[in-house]
């Protein structure tokens, strides 16, 4: 069959074709010679199956059906038109002729609105790929604008907060010398001072948040970097008796990143799959190497994210747990973002699925 054919020929299409055309021929074997009209029907019967297989199977299709057709009929004028009519011979002879001229036409012509169909159906799987890779650039650009105005927020927030609260120590600090070892209130300002301390912790990770640092670029092997996030965690992973994997691509070429900075985007989607998975469950590590850049996934068992949530989870300040701030997703985010990659999120099979990719060429 013609190798621009998007169908493929089969046993019952071919054997339907054959069998109208044998068919034709034996109602011509059948009738009479003084019917004469009846075998003019009869001859252009052929070509109903000759058109069939050129729309089916192109311009070789088309072709093998004139010929087969030629084959059939040949015989019925050579035995019995040539001897009785020999002019009529002649009309059908030409008529085999006009047999493959059709079946090659209708061919060629079933062959282009075949290339035809097929460019119009690659064009429009690349157009929704297109669009597709449109959609995720706008949403990453919208959150990378919400965390650049959530970000300078911060930054002024941080500046007028982080002042009251050294003044608040200071004072908590000088009423607790004053007062007698012995004094119960002095259990009240230890309170006062451990809470102030929390709140400065919390403050310094909004400015963490503000004021990502500009990655310090430099050669790095990222599987060296899964190793060492794996190490710092496997205690934490082991007392959860929680099994960890790592699958790494070997012979990963090096790039440009922040070697910190991406460890500390790895630790926290490790810690997070930590706390999100229970015991007998298995924490699992992996780099590829795809054409567009380096692949680092981080994928748990604990159970995935909730679909109506996903669209939110590195928004800043969104977070499931009780004791969270919500900032280490869009912190993460930042910084993938701040070295040309992404960070997305899927759910597998048995948990979430986060997939960090850093461009080969990343600055």
């Amino acid at each position: 069959m013609s190798g621009v054919s998007a169908i493929r020929s089969t046993p019952f299409q071919v054997a339907l074709v054959a069998a109208s055309i044998l068919f034709v021929t034996a109602l011509h074997l059948t009738t009479p010679l003084e019917s004469v009209t009846l075998h003019e029907i009869y001859q252009r019967l052929y070509y109903i199956p000759i058109l069939a297989c050129a729309i089916l199977f192109g311009v070789r299709g088309g072709l093998g059906a004139a010929l087969f057709a030629s084959l059939a009929y040949l015989p019925h004028i050579s035995m019995h038109w040539q001897h009785s009519n020999p002019d009529y011979a002649l009309n059908q002879y030409a008529e085999i002729i006009i047999f493959n001229l059709v079946g090659i036409v209708t061919g060629v012509l079933g062959d282009s609105s075949r290339r035809a169909r097929a460019r119009s159906e690659r064009t429009a799987v690349e157009l929704q790929k297109a669009y597709a890779e449109l959609r995720q650039t706008f949403e990453q650009l919208l959150q990378a604008d919400r965390l650049t105005s959530l970000g300078e927020l911060a930054a002024a927030v941080v500046h007028e907060v982080r002042n009251p609260l050294a003044s608040i120590r200071g004072a908590v600090e000088i009423m607790e010398d004053a007062m007698p070892v012995d004094d119960a209130r002095r259990e009240f300002a230890g309170i006062a001072k451990l809470e102030v301390e929390r709140l400065d912790r919390l403050v310094g990770e909004f400015l963490r948040f503000a004021r990502t640092p500009k990655p310090a670029v430099g050669p790095a092997d990222l599987g060296e970097i899964v190793r060492a996030v794996a190490t710092l965690t496997e205690q934490q992973a082991a007392s959860q008796h929680v099994r960890m994997e790592l699958h790494l691509a070997p012979r990963l070429p090096p790039i440009g990143v922040d070697s910190e900075q991406i460890k500390q985007v790895l630790l926290n989607l490790t810690i997070n799959a930590l706390q999100a998975m229970s015991g007998g469950s298995t924490l699992t590590l992996r780099t590829l190497e795809e054409a567009d850049g380096i692949v680092i996934e981080v994928e748990d068992e604990g159970g995935g994210v909730d679909p109506a949530l996903q669209a939110r989870i590195f928004d800043p300040f969104f977070t499931t747990k009780e004791k969270g701030i919500g900032l280490g997703l869009p912190i993460a985010y930042k910084i993938a973002a701040q070295h040309g990659g992404s960070l997305t999120m899927r759910n597998g099979t048995q948990g979430a699925v986060f997939r960090l990719v850093l461009p080969k060429t990343a600055t």
